[in-house]
C-alpha cells in the first residue's frame, strides 16, 4: 500500500460519524440563538430599560454606556442591535462582543448557561417578547441613534422653506429628528408603536435623498394629539404635512402622513386613527393635485367608509403640484411668511 492509498478516507462509516458531528454542532449554535436573549443579557449587568421597551423589542442598558435593543423573529432566534457600539447579531455575537475568543469559547460559555442565575427582581419584564412582522429591534436603534431636533433642521428650512415654528411646534415635538448623515428622520406609527421612519434630505442644487428605514414598515407619521383638534388632515409625505402647516398653521389640525400609496395595514391605521378623532371633527384628504395623488385620495377615503366623518379632498390649486410646491412658489414671490394661528 503506498502513502496515498494509505491516506485515502476509511469508507462509509467515518464520513457519516464526521457529518453527523456537524450536524450536531450546527444544531447547537441553532439552539444557542433561541436562548432568551434579553434574560441572558441581565446576567451580563444589563438592566432593563422598561419605559423605552415595547412587545416588540426590549431595550436594555449597561454602565458602560452600551445600550441592547433585543427583538425576536418569526422563527424564534433572538437578535440584537448595540446602539451606543458597532456590534449586532444573535446571543453568539453578544458573547464574543462581551468577552472576545473562539467559536469554540462561546460554545463553553452558552453550554454552561441554563437560565437559573436569572431572578427576580434582578430582571422583570412585565410582557412576552412578541415576533414582528418587521425589523422591531433595528428600527428602534435606528430611530435611538437619530437626534431630537434641538434647533429647525437646515434641510426643512433652507430647502423646503418649512416654518422654524412649525418644526419646533409642541405638535411635531419629537416628530423630527436628525441621523449622523443630516438626513431628517420622522417615526411612523402602527398599533404596537414605532414601526419605521421617514428619511429626507436634499441640496439647493435639487439632489434629493428619500428613504425609509432599513427594517421598517410604513404606517402613519403624526403630530401629537390634542382634545382641541377638529380636522384630521392626510398627507402624502412628511415634507406635505409639514408644509401644509407652514401654509395654514396648527391649530385644531391633527396631521398625519402615509409616506405614499397606503397597505392594508395602513388603512386599518387611518381608521383608528380616524376613530379617535373627536365626534365633531372632519377628515380632510391633502394629497398631491395630480393622477396619483386623486387615486391615493380615492382609495383613502375607501378606506374610511366605515368612519362616520365628513371626509373632504383637499388639493392644491397649483395643478399637478404638492403642497411644498404650493409653499415654495408663496416664498419665490416674496409674500410674507405665513404665521400659525
Amino acid at each position: 500500500m503506498t502513502w496515498t492509498e494509505s491516506r485515502k478516507p476509511l469508507p462509509g462509516a467515518h464520513r457519516t460519524r464526521y457529518g453527523s458531528r456537524m450536524h450536531t454542532r450546527t444544531d447547537e449554535l441553532e439552539n444557542f440563538k433561541r436562548i432568551n436573549l434579553h434574560e441572558y443579557a441581565s446576567t451580563r449587568g444589563f438592566v432593563l430599560d422598561q419605559r423605552k421597551s415595547s412587545r416588540h423589542s426590549v431595550v436594555m442598558r449597561k454602565v458602560n454606556g452600551d445600550k441592547l435593543i433585543i427583538g425576536k423573529a418569526p422563527n424564534g432566534v433572538y437578535y440584537y442591535f448595540n446602539a451606543k457600539g458597532n456590534d449586532s447579531g444573535t446571543i453568539i455575537d453578544l458573547v464574543q462582543a462581551l468577552d472576545g475568543g473562539t467559536l469554540g469559547d462561546v460554545r463553553r460559555t452558552l453550554r454552561a448557561y441554563d437560565g437559573s442565575s436569572v431572578h427576580p427582581p434582578s430582571f422583570t419584564l412585565p410582557f412576552e417578547l412578541q415576533p414582528s412582522q418587521h425589523d422591531a429591534a433595528r428600527v428602534l436603534s435606528g430611530w435611538m441613534k437619530a437626534k431630537p431636533l434641538r434647533k429647525p433642521h437646515p434641510y426643512l428650512t433652507d430647502i423646503r422653506n418649512i416654518s422654524e415654528v412649525v418644526q419646533l411646534d409642541p405638535i411635531f415635538h419629537d416628530r423630527i429628528r436628525i441621523d449622523h448623515r443630516g438626513n431628517m428622520v420622522v417615526p411612523h406609527f402602527n398599533s404596537s408603536g414605532l414601526c419605521g421612519y421617514e428619511l429626507k434630505n436634499g441640496t439647493s442644487r435639487g439632489t434629493t435623498f428619500t428613504g425609509f428605514s432599513p427594517g421598517g414598515v410604513k404606517a402613519l407619521a403624526c403630530s401629537r394629539p390634542r382634545d382641541t383638534d377638529r380636522a384630521m388632515i392626510v398627507c402624502e409625505t412628511a415634507i406635505d404635512m409639514f408644509s401644509l402647516a407652514t401654509l395654514e398653521g396648527t391649530d385644531r389640525r391633527r396631521f398625519f402622513s402615509t409616506a405614499g400609496q397606503i397597505s392594508p395595514m395602513q388603512a386599518e391605521c387611518l381608521r383608528s386613527a380616524a376613530a379617535n378623532m373627536p365626534a365633531d371633527s372632519q377628515v380632510f384628504l391633502a394629497f398631491d393635485n395630480d393622477d396619483g395623488g386623486k387615486k391615493l385620495a380615492a382609495q383613502v377615503r375607501t378606506a374610511l367608509n366605515t368612519i362616520d366623518l365628513p371626509i373632504h379632498t383637499y388639493f392644491p390649486d397649483l395643478a399637478g403640484g404638492d403642497w411644498n410646491d404650493v409653499l415654495s412658489q408663496l416664498r419665490r414671490s416674496d409674500a410674507p411668511q405665513p404665521r400659525l394661528d
